[in-house]
């Protein structure tokens, strides 16, 4: 085997930085002091947000302060099993389970990807992982394993699998060809915040960003797959696993196992045949009362997708002789979260950071004295445009949900933008661009530290810092890429989605 290459000064200042960074569970604990901190000089300077619409300015509130003490021990609990990573990350992890244990996902990435050459297997597998943003939060909790085992089965490192398929999720939340419940909440939230007199036929709606997405989704997977062919898996060290892993899993599928598969894909087949007619027939109990995109559906996305884990996992485990009792199936899903425990200790860290941050009303600030800031500059068109750019990616980095972080910014962005004549399309995708950029490199992902338990299943040596100096070797490609795509829609005048435009008529 030869030796791993290399990785330039860069790359290794990074990883060391990385491996110096906290553990994750005191990371949060000195984020929440120092934000503490910003916020008692905010607070004691009369720092204020109001947003657009609002009756009046909100003062930021001191952290440090009795009230911000009080607030942090009584909603202590609340926030720990209110951090929405937890619960994604948990309930995933009980279906994906069953599938795993019962050895369901080995056969079947073994048959699926079979025929795809081993030169291929790495933009097979950035371009499905870039669709995976229907899935949500999810997606990250699930390719990754996949990928590892896609990638084991050709003979390739099954490391840069996992990288390439949590780099590609990440940065896909604002492309693919799939349409999905984040697709939802944005287009919503921007239409909430339309400044008054805007024409209500303008062509704000779920795929106002189709388009650009589309395009994106064809884009993006050659520069991914060409990153993690290139970059990222030679400088990957020998595969080194954690005791009882097995990283060369056997590729042969038996006959029992093929009839096991048509029978786990028959059952999936009924069960998403009954999911889709609640949803999509008229009247259906998962429709909601706005039609298909405000849904129980699309808001019970990812217990749908436990439920289709756990259906086809049980039915392959029966048919495959793996599930002979009921007991096997609680004691399957038991092992899948016992290699999460150190997760769930992050999370009760990371809960109070979060909870704490947007109790604050730190973020609210930041947001509203940065759209002041695009608008003191002067800029107009483009350049305003790149500039708010700029400003999503570096906001992205502190408040890591896309959702949640549109709600403190499109009811500020929107009606600047609109203001100076651009469709609302236009700033929600340049919004999309910003968050997705940096997802991969956040110190505040929770799903990076899951990666890196995924990531030592193959080399128990892999640290944190080599998740980030791994990631950071798509970051700036990506930027460049999405850049040219923004740029590309803007000067031709090609409308970033069905209905819209980019410049709305005087």
């Amino acid at each position: 085997m030869t030796a791993p290459a290399r990785p330039g000064p860069v790359i290794r200042t990074i990883e060391r930085v990385g491996n110096r960074v906290p553990h994750p569970f005191y990371l949060f604990w000195i984020l929440l002091l120092l934000l503490g901190a910003g916020s008692a000089v905010l607070a004691l300077n009369g720092a204020t947000a109001q947003l657009p619409g609002a009756p009046q300015a909100q003062p930021v509130r001191n952290i440090l302060s009795v009230a911000g003490l009080q607030q942090l021990l009584t909603t202590m609990v609340d926030n720990f099993i209110g951090f929405p990573p937890l619960g994604v990350v948990l309930t995933m992890l009980l279906g994906v389970g069953v599938c795993e244990r019962t050895g369901l996902l080995r056969a079947l990435v073994n048959v699926a990807l079979a025929r795809v050459p081993r030169r291929l297997m790495p933009y097979a597998v950035v371009y499905l992982c870039v669709q995976g943003h229907f899935m949500g939060d999810a997606a990250m909790v699930i390719l990754p394993p996949l990928a590892a085992l896609a990638f084991a089965s050709v003979g390739r490192h099954p490391v840069a699998g996992a990288l390439g398929a949590f780099a590609a999720t990440a940065v896909g939340y604002g492309s693919g060809v799939i349409v999905g419940a984040l697709d939802a909440n944005l287009s919503a939230l921007t239409e909430s915040v339309l400044p008054p007199g805007t024409p209500p036929d303008i062509g704000v709606g779920v795929l106002m960003n189709y388009w650009m997405q589309l395009v994106s989704s064809l884009v993006l997977p050659a520069v991914l797959g060409w990153i993690l062919v290139h970059r990222v898996e030679p400088g990957l060290g020998p595969v080194d696993p954690e005791p009882g892993a097995e990283p060369d899993p056997d590729t042969t599928v038996t006959p029992r196992q093929r009839r096991a598969l048509r029978v786990a894909g028959l059952a999936l087949a009924v069960w998403l045949a009954c999911a889709l007619a609640a949803w999509l027939v008229p009247g259906g109990p998962l429709q909601g009362p706005d039609g298909l995109v405000d849904s129980p559906f699309l808001d019970g996305i990812v217990p749908l997708l436990f439920l289709s884990f756990l259906v086809t996992g049980l039915s392959y485990g029966v048919a495959a002789g793996v599930v002979t009792r009921a007991a096997d199936v609680p004691e399957m899903m038991a092992e899948s979260l016992r290699g999460m425990l150190g997760f769930v200790v992050i999370a009760f860290s990371a809960g109070q950071f979060i909870a704490m941050f947007t109790w604050s009303r730190v973020g609210t600030w930041l947001a509203v004295e940065g759209s002041a800031g695009l608008r003191a500059v002067g800029l107009t068109g483009l350049g305003a445009l790149l500039l708010a750019l700029v400003l999503c990616s570096v906001l992205a980095m502190v408040i890591f949900s896309g959702a949640s972080l549109w709600t403190v910014l499109a009811p500020v962005l929107v009606p600047v933008f609109v203001g100076l004549g651009l469709h609302p399309a236009v700033v929600q995708g340049t919004y999309r661009i910003g968050d997705a950029i940096t997802n991969p490199v956040s110190p505040l992902n929770p799903y990076l530290y899951v990666l890196q338990l995924t990531c030592r299943r193959y080399d128990r040596s892999f640290t944190l810092g080599m998740v980030f100096s791994r990631m950071a070797q798509f970051v700036l490609p990506v930027f460049v890429v999405w850049v040219v795509i923004l740029c590309g829609f803007y000067l031709l005048g090609v409308p970033l989605g069905p209905g819209t435009t980019i410049r709305l008529a005087p």
